[in-house]
């Protein structure tokens, strides 16, 4: 993604002392009296002649017609297409992430990005300025008030460890929401909401089969390039799927593969051989090459995170998961040439399972009955499950009781069945913003923050699912879901991160899943195809299409997942980096500064619980469950930390 800045106003060349940090050979692309747009050289500027211009930058693949036809995107195409509709009309159609800015005649200007937001779109308004950026180091963000506590308890707590899309770590920053559209004229400065209108589940059958076979081969094949295709092969499903779709379509000479090497410390050694050993296998069946990305965090952590830590800081991102990401885009851009496609099979697991695809709810030796697990899980926040709640006839259910006992150290709140709105909100607060995705879990499991900060984070984040729990009826509740996906886990640091540590090398990464077609026929698919309690698989549509359409060695996905965690329970990444690597005595000095303690705020936060689990740690005593958790957030958040601290 190109960087780019829009400002309003004189901020910058006020400032003699150039409060952004960077401006990344940012070059001036439009100018009026009153508004700047800096981009650089990667921006599209388009010019209607009659006074209108549009500028793109990102990847728009093409422009999905009334009749489900991509047409390939062209700038004499995009030229038509952006100067005959409206703003909100371009972002349905184009395909791709990207942020468009449309320049109107009356002097206004209009921003937004695709239609599931995977760009982002910093942004801060006062009486004497407007500036928007994609990216933090382009925001005055020392001059931001003060920090968003809310936005930091989200951070801390949840896995994805970043805000919801809309809030930033700094009250006077916020982002472009999922499905909102920015305006700036020479009077004022709105955001316009617009309007997500859900689909209901529908009867599927055999023609749907055949359809999302279809569909996704489109995807794949619209995403690819004849020059070239590279796949961040995990040696899963959807990352051999996408494998096998790109050699169906380009040829194994067109395809390679890189995969990551995961060398934490000595004690544990390679924890992800199961893994590696299948990949190999795939990737022989199929003849095509699969490099190695070292991830040596044993010896080479602290140097792979200074690499990193520009792009984490002016992306809010807090997760070690996202180095991964960082040292796979780092194998593929020295030796690409420069006109591959690159593709990962992310998302695939919450849109097809709502999340639960990797065999985890319930520890097993018998694969088979840990998938069917994850189905019970996928099950009781399922349309079925809902009806059972909104009747409050839910504890009776025999699924129900089954993994409340694997959670019974925690606490669960009581069924609020005032009405039906405020028992979905339940559901959808349980899902969206608890750390444990299990109904009605409670937010005073949240150990890190104080029962104000609980609340406060619950009150703040709640707002995202007022829509859903208020509209929403058993027929769209899968749709609600995977809408709201693009505000919370899907803008985390196992996706939206994923794209940005491309960014930062010069590569445009791919989510075939993420194309529109298939979004919209899993946010219509029936419980009973892989969600539910019947005997189909997880990912039964993308794993029909394997056995029947295309060549796919479904013999290989047998065994261990991935991970040493698969045979043994007991293994934790966490406490292999936090106690182990290379990365504990960085950690350890960090900590000593407890720099936290000038960020947050012990109202919210239960400073007393977080001192003593970093002086546990400074004193070499090992933890583990949730105060793993919250040590290891608070360590990535020191360790990233914000434009605010100096020195930090």
């Amino acid at each position: 993604m190109q960087g780019l800045r829009i400002t309003k106003g004189k901020y910058f060349s006020n400032r003699p002392d150039n409060t952004a940090q960077k401006d990344n050979n940012l070059k001036i692309v439009h100018e009026t009296a009153n508004l700047i747009i800096e981009a650089d050289a990667g921006a599209v500027k388009l010019d209607s002649g009659d006074g209108r211009r549009a500028i793109m930058t990102g990847n728009i693949i093409g422009i999905r017609l009334r009749s489900g036809i991509l047409e390939r995107m062209s700038a004499a195409a995009a030229k038509a297409f952006i100067f005959s509709h409206t703003i909100a009309q371009c972002r349905s159609a184009f395909e791709g992430r990207y942020i468009l800015i449309v320049m109107n005649q009356d002097g206004s200007c209009e921003i937004t990005h695709d239609r599931y937001g995977q760009s982002d779109l910093y942004y801060m308004n006062s009486s004497d300025c407007t500036i928007l950026a994609n990216a933090l180091n382009l925001m005055p963000a020392r001059d931001c008030a003060e920090y968003d506590q809310a936005s930091l308890a989200h951070l801390l707590t949840l896995y994805g460890y970043r805000p919801p899309k809309k809030h930033t770590i700094y009250s006077g920053i916020q982002r472009l929401g999922v499905d909102e559209v920015a305006r700036i004229s020479e009077a004022s400065f709105e955001i316009k909401e617009l309007d997500f209108i859900p689909l209901s589940t529908a009867p599927y059958g055999k023609s749907e089969l055949m359809e999302y076979a279809d569909t996704f081969l489109d995807a794949v094949e619209a995403r690819g390039s004849h020059y070239g295709n590279v796949v961040y092969l995990s040696s899963g499903w959807d990352s051999s799927a996408i494998l096998a779709a790109l050699v169906h379509i380009y040829g194994a000479r067109k395809v390679r593969a890189v995969i990551g090497r995961m060398n934490y410390n000595k004690r544990s050694g390679i924890i992800n051989q199961f893994e590696l050993d299948r990949a190999k296998e795939i990737a022989d069946y199929f003849g095509v090459s699969l490099e190695i990305s070292e991830f040596d965090y044993w010896t080479h952590g602290p140097e792979y995170l200074a690499r990193a830590r520009e792009t984490f800081r002016s992306q809010q991102i807090t997760s070690i998961t996202a180095l991964n990401h960082m040292r796979l885009a780092e194998t593929v851009a020295a030796r690409t040439n420069g006109n591959e496609s690159v593709f990962v099979g992310e998302i695939s697991d919450g849109a097809h399972n709502l999340g639960f695809s990797q065999f985890v709810t319930i520890f097993h030796p018998d694969l088979g009955f840990r998938e069917y697990s994850d189905k019970m899980a996928s099950y009781l926040y399922g349309p079925t499950f809902l009806e059972q709640l909104q009747k409050n006839a839910h504890e009776s259910d025999p699924i129900y009781h089954l993994l409340l006992s694997q959670n019974s150290g925690y606490i669960f709140d009581k069924l609020d069945s005032r009405d039906a709105s405020t028992i979905r909100k339940q559901v959808f607060e349980s899902f969206f913003i608890r750390n444990n995705r299990i109904p009605l879990y409670s937010r005073r499991n949240a150990r890190l923050l104080t029962e104000r900060g609980q609340d406060l984070h619950t009150e703040t984040m709640g707002t995202y699912l007022d829509d859903a729990a208020r509209t929403c009826t058993p027929g769209t509740l899968y749709s609600w879901y995977l809408h709201l996906y693009n505000s919370f886990h899907w803008q985390g640091s196992t996706v939206a991160c994923i794209h940005l540590a491309g960014d930062a090398h010069g590569l445009d990464v791919q989510m075939p899943f993420r194309d529109s077609r298939i979004m919209e026929f899993l946010s219509a698919m029936p419980e009973n195809w892989g969600r539910g309690l019947e005997p189909r698989p997880t990912k039964y549509p993308l794993k029909w299409m394997l056995k029947h359409k295309i060549d796919y060695p479904g013999h290989l996905q047998v065994g261990p997942h991935s991970y040493r965690y698969d045979v043994d329970h007991n293994f934790n990444h966490s406490a292999e980096l936090l106690y182990g690597s290379s990365f504990t005595s960085l950690f350890k000095e960090l900590l000593k500064k407890r720099s936290y303690e000038s960020v947050l705020d012990p109202s919210i936060f239960d400073m007393p619980y977080i001192r003593q689990i970093t002086s546990n740690y400074l004193a070499d005593k090992e933890v583990v469950g949730a105060e793993r958790n919250d040590l290891f957030a608070m360590c990535m958040l020191e360790w990233t930390g914000d434009y605010k601290r100096e020195n930090c």
